[in-house]
């Protein structure tokens, strides 16, 4: 039996398409929201998944369809960061402007919503060490109020690897995607919660179409970092910029019909006062 185990491939719980495939079903589905509940102080019960019923066709696309959740007038966005790499933050933001900017109806009718990103970062905050949890607000620098309506959260797992004696419950559940094999999994955990999650990595790793979707993320994965790798190296990143830069256009559209002073859209977008000018004409 022991041999057995040991020849069970791992899977990792941070892999974007575990997660993902996790959270859609129902029975694991409160592990994770728990998580969210004691890290990010949000209670997602009640809240149902867009889309989540969608069947494409396509069983990589499907592993991989975006988390979105929506209750009466709020919608969440969670995310699995299983690296880290430039231009990141702006892929991920850039979806939660994109998501608050379509409150807006035809004209300049606004209904209501309150929209918010959660993200499960598998690399350590960049600008301090040890930071576990960080929690965004958006607000108007001068007059200190604060946009209630938008709000980020990030988890950083790393942080979660080396647990004290007195670490409680959701702490050592995080540690969990630091782990390496299903045997420092259940070194760390006796919850059995805990270890029915692992039970399920164990079934899934003998899951064919699972693998499949599992070893395409890792492929995409490695020729993404090829292609960046290679872009920085040999100074090819007009095409990269060109993206950004439209990425950057649109975010900074969202933020002028959320009311953002073009000071603060300049300093979040890199983009000029008078591109932005020319934006808030257009949109007039």
């Amino acid at each position: 039996m022991n041999q057995l185990k040991e020849k069970i491939r791992f899977i990792k719980l941070c892999s974007d398409t575990t997660f993902k495939y996790l959270y859609k079903n129902p029975k694991f589905k409160p592990w994770f929201d728990e998580i969210i509940l004691e890290k990010c102080g949000l209670d997602l019960s009640g809240f149902e998944l867009v889309d989540n019923e969608a069947n494409t066709g396509n069983q990589i696309k499907d592993y991989r369809m975006d988390l979105v959740l929506k209750k009466e007038d709020t919608i969440v966005i969670i995310e699995m960061n299983d690296s880290y790499y430039q231009h990141l933050r702006i892929k991920n933001y850039s979806y939660l402007y994109r998501l608050a900017g379509n409150r807006f109806e035809t004209g300049e009718n606004y209904h209501p919503m309150e929209t918010k990103l959660i993200l499960f970062n598998n690399y350590s905050y960049q600008k301090a060490s040890k930071v576990k949890e960080v929690h965004y607000l958006f607000m108007e620098p001068n007059l200190q109020d604060i946009i209630k309506d938008i709000e980020s959260f990030e988890i950083y797992l790393p942080e979660f690897q080396d647990l004290c004696y007195d670490s409680n419950e959701i702490d050592i559940r995080l540690s969990l995607f630091q782990k390496e094999s299903y045997e420092e999994m259940r070194k760390a955990t006796k919850n059995s919660r805990d270890l029915e999650i692992i039970k399920e990595l164990e079934r899934l790793a003998m899951e064919e179409e699972f693998i499949y979707a599992y070893d395409h993320e890792a492929v995409r994965k490695k020729e993404e970092n090829s292609i960046r790798k290679d872009s920085y190296e040999e100074d090819h990143e007009h095409g990269l910029e060109q993206g950004i830069t439209q990425r950057n256009i649109e975010i900074a559209r969202n933020l002028l019909r959320l009311g953002i002073k073009p000071d603060d859209i300049s300093k979040a977008t890199g983009l000029s006062l008078s591109e932005i000018q020319n934006l808030k004409e257009k949109e007039c």
